[in-house]
């Protein structure tokens, strides 16, 4: 779990620089701040009563020096060193002291088992009325059911659980969080890096109250348990606002709850960190400053499409220009742009938020997803009045849109004169830095990227920034610290970019959009697929092979069996 780098504002300067000296006097090392992503099995080394008692925290055990690095608030205590000697030689382990101040020990001690010991606490606290059944009937007789609820599920205990739940999600990075009612428990998961990982459990009536107490946070009807229902709520972490846009959905154990984390300042909108390089971002810079136009993205849920149009819209945000959005809902609020989120529930659609923007005198206007006819009809007919329009659709790839915009009715001379570029994007995780390598692979291997890459013009690699003079490069993860041994962390896009030039204009109105003519056209032009896209970002080691070919063809491989490759890449 991740902590500030930034020294505990309770401790002074002149008490830093004393303690630095100290540090000097006594040959140890000064520990300043918290290290970042501490693991846990590294600090329950030792009991949380014996770390309290004599102000000493294993931090981090390196397995490479079978080294303990121990933080304490006085390397001279004789009882505290007498636990490390016991330690050391029980663990055959080295020890390597550090001094560190009473807050970065009480920092390092907090973690100290806290989701677990947030479960038993909660646990103990709902069940503390089951001991008196008499008061309990007295608190009935007096309250309402409802009045009875909101009291359990705002008890210190069920708040301090959600707390931890969600502290949790933010030192790994999670981009939802998922609590679900699972063979008599409730389990949380969370997605990181694309990927769920499991977290905790704990018992059903625990998890009845959490999902009670997430709902209140939402402004949502508690006692509504037979349909969906979606909400939002903010909190402050560490000085940042953080939004949890909330789903309910009753399910046959009970309701499982989904939030999404919407972290504004975590998210980069700065279109090469997110992936978009060469020909590709070229392509785009040319054409979203288009006086009109539609500039569509395709791809399935998660796939970051949103993301990326955010990235636009922050190019072109500025005093000039009049941007509008209709989103569903509105993830990230950015300053000088006007956003606007559809309700549904009360006749506000896409469709009847389109016409009303329309009135709005926009410049630019982002549609967050075409979902029916009639909003495609509107943004189309607006792309062809003046007006440069963003816009997603769920399809697979970058070219099925075409087809997509037809069942929904668009004529295809409509759908040839407005659009401008049709783009396809996924998410890959990336190779953690910190403890990428350079790995080798099989000739049949090479053989088959040197095939994926064949038909990429030359100039395409210079604009990556590749040489293949001495050959291909692939690297990986080995697994550290950073990453939670997975050897991969943050994600990177990859995009198929289309544009739609008069040839392929022409396909359109008079072939009725035919993919497979618009498909062979786009082809000689050399516009690069979204896996040639993820092949150059793996020969640069921004990702892997099986990362590449899990995301685009459901494969481990390019070619040959997991047993050609070796173990550290297969396994992820």
């Amino acid at each position: 779990m991740a902590e500030d780098n930034t020294p505990p504002q309770n401790v002074s300067s002149d008490t830093k620089v004393s303690l630095e000296k100290r540090a000097q006097e006594l040959g140890v090392t000064y520990l300043s701040n918290v290290p970042k992503n501490l693991q846990k099995e590294d600090i329950t080394l030792i009991s949380e009563e014996v770390s309290r008692r004599y102000g000493i925290v294993t931090f981090h055990k390196e397995v490479a020096t079978n080294m303990l690095h121990v933080a304490m608030t006085d390397p001279q205590n004789l009882h505290a060193l007498n636990v490390l000697r016991f330690l050391a030689q029980k663990e055959k382990l080295g020890i390597e002291v550090y001094l560190a101040s009473e807050d970065v020990i009480e920092d390092l001690q907090n973690h100290y088992g806290s989701a677990e010991k947030a479960v038993q606490s909660a646990v103990q606290s709902l069940g503390h009325d089951a001991e008196d059944a008499a008061a309990v009937k007295a608190k009935k007789r007096k309250k309402s059911g409802d009045e009875l609820l909101k009291e359990n599920i705002q008890d210190a205990p069920v708040a301090k659980l959600v707390q931890v739940i969600i502290r949790h999600a933010l030192d790994e990075g999670a981009s939802d969080i998922h609590i679900e009612p699972i063979d008599n428990t409730y389990r949380v998961r969370f997605r990181v890096d694309g990927i769920l990982v499991a977290s905790l459990t704990f018992p059903l009536d625990v998890g009845k109250a959490v999902v009670s107490r997430i709902k209140i946070l939402s402004m949502l009807k508690i006692d509504e348990k037979r349909k969906p229902q979606d909400g939002r709520f903010r909190i402050i972490e560490k000085g940042n606002a953080v939004d949890f846009r909330v789903s309910t959905l009753p399910v046959v154990e009970g309701e499982k709850v989904v939030m999404r984390v919407l972290e504004k300042d975590r998210q980069d909108f700065d279109l090469s960190k997110l992936g978009l390089m060469g020909s590709q971002h070229e392509t785009f810079l040319a054409h979203i400053r288009d006086p009109f136009g539609l500039i569509l993205m395709t791809g399935p849920t998660g796939s970051g499409k949103s993301t990326t149009l955010y990235a636009f819209l922050s190019i072109l945000n500025g005093v000039e220009g009049n941007i509008i959005t209709l989103e569903d809902p509105v993830e990230y609020f950015i300053p000088g742009i006007n956003q606007s989120q559809v309700k549904p529930e009360i006749g506000y659609t896409f469709a009847s938020g389109l016409r009303s923007i329309l009135r709005q005198d926009p410049d630019t206007i982002m549609v967050g997803e075409i979902r029916d006819g009639e909003t495609a009809e509107l943004a189309i007919h607006a792309a062809l009045t003046g007006h440069l329009v963003f816009s997603t659709v769920h399809t697979n790839s970058a070219i099925g849109a075409l087809p997509r915009l037809h069942d929904m009715g668009i004529e295809p001379f409509l759908i040839g004169s407005s659009v401008r570029i049709i783009a396809a994007q996924r998410l890959l995780r990336r190779i953690c830095e910190n403890c990428k390598q350079e790995q080798k692979m099989p000739e049949n291997i090479v053989a088959n990227v040197q095939e994926v890459i064949a038909n990429i013009q030359p100039d395409e690699f210079q604009k990556y920034g590749l040489d293949f003079s001495k050959g291909f490069t692939f690297y990986k993860g080995a697994g550290c610290d950073e990453c939670g041994q997975l050897g991969l962390k943050g994600r990177v896009a990859i995009y198929e970019v289309v544009p739609v030039d008069e040839e392929i204009q022409e396909i359109i109105t008079k072939e009725n959009g035919d993919v497979l003519k618009v498909e062979e056209v786009v082809r000689t032009k050399g516009v690069l697929t979204i896996k040639q896209d993820g092949m150059l970002k793996v020969l640069l080691g921004l990702t892997t092979l099986s990362e590449l070919e899990r995301i685009t063809e459901g494969k481990l491989l390019i070619g040959g069996e997991s047993g050609e490759i070796d173990d550290d890449e297969s396994a992820v």
